[in-house]
């Protein structure tokens, strides 16, 4: 009993007003005779019945204030009637603080066979304990840990697991689980809360890590029909869909009708905008009826964007085993579209029209809506695009796609955007792969973040953003590092490669190729064929004009075969053009700018024509050739291509410098290198400062200052900044500044640049740049 006192003031932080008396067995009759001895009523004349409750009554009122009130009856089972009723109709009225009645039964005693004790254990309030959990008197109070709690203290246990599990503290939902009445549950949530065993605030999807020990300590069944009970009480109580599910994907089996249904609905709910979390609850469906094929339908079209890989894998197993015609209606044009994303099916335009063809057979509204569907109109838009057929219908086709609320797949909007950047709408296709990336970083889709930050990497790229450029490409190449089942793609690292090269940056865009050494890419036109171009780029820049060669004209019979006539998707007539003009092979080149020629009049967009023009500028002579150049400038000017615009500014440039107008050829020069410069084109910038010592112009070296030449010169040997600072006895702030100006002067972005940009001039008179003839 003094145990029980004990743990009462503990768990109430106060200490108790104690009543107590002993029954005795010759008063078992007598109406109540515990009662009058509990309030002190000795000998005397025998006071009526009403006025010894209403003395009663009055006692309570005069407990210490502020103080819980415990009544102590030992012996219970000799306590008369009128005393059990009493004591029912005390706990049953208001109470201004808390009230505990203790009524213990001598061992090996039978228990009471008065009818008042049976109907007072049935109250809300009224437990059977027989005190072993609690500390006794005197004892230390118990470590707060799990172990030592699970001991000592199994009913604040039991609440806490309780709250934890619903991840609620509503004394309505905990009690049920915890199995306590309403009063003792809120009483032991607030023990609880002190204690640290939960949070003074429970968070809405999760507790904190410390908490799961609390779960951990339960034997494995027993946290598993603890779990379900959770689950239906919550369910029972109109809880949210997700909050049950959450419970449901810890148990080993669903042996309840209605927990299939309800983990159905809760992915429903959260496939929109939550869709990694609607895959979870499918994939626990799947697992529990793997014959269940409409959910494995619905996994597949869940994951397309997630992992298309795993899709794929659902529907295979979807279409193998049934001969329904509904379902496989429901899962052809995605099992169509995932073999498309995986490179199953080659992205030909063939490809895409076998795409095209079954998205409009295709009757099921879960995965196609016929011809006007944004999927079927996004594949109609890039076969066009990609065939060069007809600009105007491709572009239409696109809009319509972006202008839905959300397309099925990022595949879809992904697809448009590259149609609209291809017809020159580079800003709005790049405004479009921003929100996509966005909105599929927040929603945990893989693929379509790892896939759209690929494409807008080659997008910056085309736009003179380079250092934009490689961040998302780096973006994207690590995002398929760490995802090794969507890492499958070489996209992501073919875009690194390529932004590399524009940087100038050879040797690490060789190691990024040298990655996708044994990597297969004939499932995929466009990876297959900017692995080509990245690699024959690089080969180019080592001055292996040959071998680079070689890659351009395997780019081109691959395009061709493949039915792709679009002059914009790989530039590989224009860079076999220059390679071929760099060999003196000059009948060929001819022949490679006049089939650029042919191929942007049927894709008639400013790039594709500015491009035509500085091919055949490259191979014309004499007055044509400044004549082409010129209008190449001019019509680049209206295109978001910086990095072909800066090109034919210096074509045009050195032009100008053999033709003998200096003047001129030094203001083209410096144009090119200005715009190299300012959109971080180290390439083309290191290629235009060559052409402008060619020229007799001013060296950007000579342009820096007392104080920045020692600062370029000891970055370009290798010091840090702040050896720098040092040596010259200069702040790490000032010297950012010098370099700052260095790289703005010398037209480079980093310190990999120093070395060329502070080369002697004098060597460069005779340079010759590549495309020009040998």
């Amino acid at each position: 009993m003094d145990a029980i006192v004990r743990h009462i003031g503990d768990v109430c932080g106060r200490e108790p007003s104690v009543r107590r008396v002993d029954c005795r067995l010759d008063e078992a009759g007598a109406e109540h005779a515990v009662l009058r001895r509990l309030l002190g009523l000795r000998g005397g004349e025998p006071l009526p019945p009403h006025r010894t409750r209403h003395a009663a009554l009055k006692l309570v009122e005069k407990s210490p204030a502020q103080a819980p009130l415990v009544l102590a009856v030992g012996d219970a089972q000799w306590c008369d009637e009128g005393t059990l009723r009493w004591i029912d109709r005390l706990m049953r009225g208001p109470a201004q603080e808390p009230l505990t009645v203790l009524l213990s039964l001598a061992p090996g005693v039978p228990a009471p066979a008065a009818p008042a004790f049976h109907e007072l254990m049935t109250r809300d309030g009224c437990s059977i304990t027989d005190g072993s959990d609690l500390w006794p008197v005197g004892a230390a109070p118990p470590s707060r840990d799990v172990e030592g709690l699970d001991r000592r203290e199994s009913r604040l246990l039991r609440v806490a697991r309780a709250a934890v599990l619903l991840r609620s503290t509503d004394p309505h939902l905990v009690g049920p689980l915890a199995g306590l009445p309403l009063q003792v549950t809120g009483r032991l949530l607030e023990a609880a809360r002190d204690l640290g065993l939960l949070p003074k605030r429970m968070p809405a999807r999760c507790v904190p890590p410390q908490f799961d020990a609390l779960m951990a300590a339960l034997p494995d069944a027993e946290g598993e029909q603890l779990r379900a009970q959770a689950a239906e009480i919550l369910n029972d109580a109109a809880r949210p869909a997700g909050q049950v599910a959450e419970l449901l994907l810890g148990l080993r089996t669903l042996d309840r009708p209605w927990m299939r249904a309800l983990l159905k609905e809760a992915a429903a709910t959260a496939r929109r905008d939550r869709p990694a979390t609607a895959a979870t609850y499918l994939h626990k469906l799947h697992e529990s009826a793997p014959d269940d094929l409409a959910v494995r339908t619905e996994l597949a079209a869940v994951l397309t964007d997630i992992d298309p890989a795993a899709a794929l894998e659902h529907l295979d197993g979807v279409l193998s085993r049934t001969d329904d015609p509904a379902t496989r209606a429901l899962a052809a044009g995605q099992h169509r579209l995932t073999a498309l994303m995986t490179h199953r099916t080659p992205d030909t335009p063939a490809g895409l029209g076998e795409l095209l063809r079954e998205l409009r057979e295709c009757a099921s509204p879960l995965s196609c809506g016929g011809p006007t569907d944004d999927l079927a109109l996004a594949t109609r838009a890039l076969r066009t695009a990609l065939t060069g057929a007809d600009p105007a219908a491709a572009v239409a086709d696109a809009h319509q796609v972006l202008r839905t609320d959300r397309p099925r797949a990022a595949w879809a909007r992904v697809a448009a955007a590259q149609v609209l950047a291809l017809a020159g709408d580079t800003t709005t296709a790049l405004g479009h792969l921003d929100r996509t990336v966005t909105d599929s970083r927040r929603r945990g889709e893989a693929w379509a973040q790892c896939h759209a930050g690929s494409v807008r990497a080659l997008l910056l790229l085309e736009s003179g953003r380079a250092d934009d450029a490689v961040e998302a490409a780096l973006a994207a190449s690590s995002l398929a590092e760490e995802q090794e089942r969507t890492g499958r793609t070489g996209l992501a690292s073919i875009s690194l490669a390529l932004t590399l090269v524009a940087r100038g940056d050879l040797d690490r865009s060789e190691s990024v190729l040298r990655r996708l050494d044994g990597h297969d890419f004939d499932g995929s036109v466009r990876e297959h064929h900017l692995h080509l171009t990245a690699r024959a780029l690089v080969e180019r820049g080592r001055g292996r004009t040959e071998q680079a060669l070689r890659l351009m004209e395997r780019c081109g019979a691959g395009l061709t075969a493949a039915g792709i006539k679009n002059p914009l998707f790989t530039t590989w007539w224009l860079h076999s053009t220059e390679l071929l003009m760099t060999l003196g092979r000059t009948g060929d080149a001819a022949e490679r700018a006049e089939l650029g020629r042919h191929l942007a009049e049927r894709w008639p967009t400013p790039r594709s024509t500015g491009l035509s023009l500085l091919a055949r500028g490259m191979v014309a002579t004499g007055a044509d050739r400044v004549e082409l150049l010129a209008e190449s400038v001019r019509v680049l000017q209206d295109s978001s291509d910086h990095h072909s615009r800066a090109l034919a500014e210096m074509r045009l440039g050195t032009t100008l410098l053999r033709l003998g107008d200096e003047k001129a050829a030094r203001g083209r020069l410096h144009a090119a290198r200005a715009t190299a410069v300012r959109c971080g084109l180290t390439a083309v910038a290191g290629q235009a400062r060559v052409a402008l010592a060619a020229a007799g112009g001013r060296p950007a070296s000579v342009a820096l200052s007392k104080a920045e030449r020692p600062v370029a010169e000891m970055a370009a040997a290798g010091a840090t900044n702040r050896t720098i600072a040092d040596t010259l006895c200069l702040t790490v702030r000032t010297i950012e500044y010098h370099l700052t100006s260095v790289y703005r002067k010398l037209g480079v972005t980093g310190r990999a640049g120093l070395t060329h940009g502070l080369a002697s001039p004098g060597a460069h008179g005779s340079a010759r740049l590549p495309g020009e003839e040998r």
